[in-house]
């Protein structure tokens, strides 16, 4: 009796069997050689039980932390040296309850090089299913832009990738940062110095406070000094929030030296982001928040949090 032939699918079906994106896939195909589909008699590409056994294993390796391109190898070597059994059986990845940050990592990088977007939303979509917004900000998105830029410093990466991912994660926190929100927290002025222009971070630092419970007016990159005390004064902030990761971001020019004065007099100032530093503190008579967005940002929750205790029990003492 003849055997049954062997089952092949579309991508399509092999993503929703394993529980991956069609473009991570289609990357670790391209990249690693790590699939081997037929084609057809009308020329699509099928793909079969092999394939899956190595993507699910694939997915073991990155969830144990072995990069990409090592566990491709480790794989395609246990299928040569028969560990990687036929028929062997593989658990799904589970798709909700637990953060996989290394196979987000590559769902992302790969959806960014292919301009996918509907499947940059779709990881995105599922990490925000399973985790808070700040740990997703925390432990995906920025690390992610940070993947982004070190890997186009190297070359691995176009500047339209950068650009690419960069207005994909503006706009998903633009997104988190949309709600009634609180109408009587404190309320904090969120800016860049003149010399930075980019502010992705601050809008990550921006939804930490939102969904604590503060008010926010945000302006962006490279805002000059007199629109920052124009905006002061008319806004009255409780504080106002300066993020610049550039050298130099928080340098002043002679003419808004005078500016700079009145803002610190004007309200209490806080800057932030890797060019923070004491130095940049004194110029602009200001505290510095030191760690990444989500922490600066509940450092700062928590301080408010702390002088609202302390200023109710002196209100309460005779």
């Amino acid at each position: 009796m003849a055997s049954r032939p062997a089952q092949r699918w579309r991508i399509g079906v092999l993503a929703s069997r394993v529980g991956v994106s069609e473009t991570l896939l289609r990357a670790w195909e391209l990249r690693y050689g790590l699939l081997s589909p037929t084609r057809s008699d009308a020329g699509y590409r099928l793909y079969g039980p092999e394939d899956e056994r190595r993507a699910r294993a694939m997915q073991d390796a990155r969830r144990r932390g072995v990069p990409a391109g090592q566990a491709a190898a480790e794989v395609l070597a246990a299928e040569r040296s028969g560990s990687l059994l036929p028929g062997a059986p593989a658990p799904r990845y589970a798709t909700s309850g637990a953060l996989d940050v290394s196979r987000t990592l590559d769902e992302l990088r790969a959806a960014m090089v292919a301009y996918d977007v509907s499947s940059m939303h779709a990881a995105l979509d599922r990490v925000l299913a399973d985790v808070s917004a700040e740990t997703a900000i925390k432990d995906v998105l920025l690390p992610f832009l940070a993947g982004v830029g070190d890997g186009w410093a190297r070359g691995d990466f176009d500047v339209a990738d950068e650009h690419f991912a960069s207005d994909l994660v503006r706009a998903r926190l633009a997104a988190l940062s949309i709600a009634p929100g609180s109408r009587s927290g404190p309320l904090a002025l969120l800016a860049c110095p003149p010399r930075e222009q980019h502010d992705i971070a601050l809008k990550a630092f921006e939804v930490v406070l939102l969904r604590a419970g503060w008010r926010t007016r945000f302006l962006g990159p490279r805002t000059p000094v007199a629109s920052l005390e124009v905006a002061v004064g008319v806004i009255a902030p409780d504080l106002l929030v300066l993020a610049g990761t550039g050298p130099g971001a928080f340098d002043v020019a002679d003419a808004d030296r005078a500016s700079v004065e009145r803002l610190s007099g004007a309200t209490r100032v806080v800057i932030a982001g890797a060019a923070a530093d004491e130095g940049a503190a004194l110029r602009w008579g200001a505290e510095v928040l030191e760690g990444d967005p989500v922490t600066a940002a509940r450092s700062l929750v928590g301080t408010g949090r702390r002088a609202a205790r302390e200023g109710t029990e002196d209100d309460a003492r005779p």
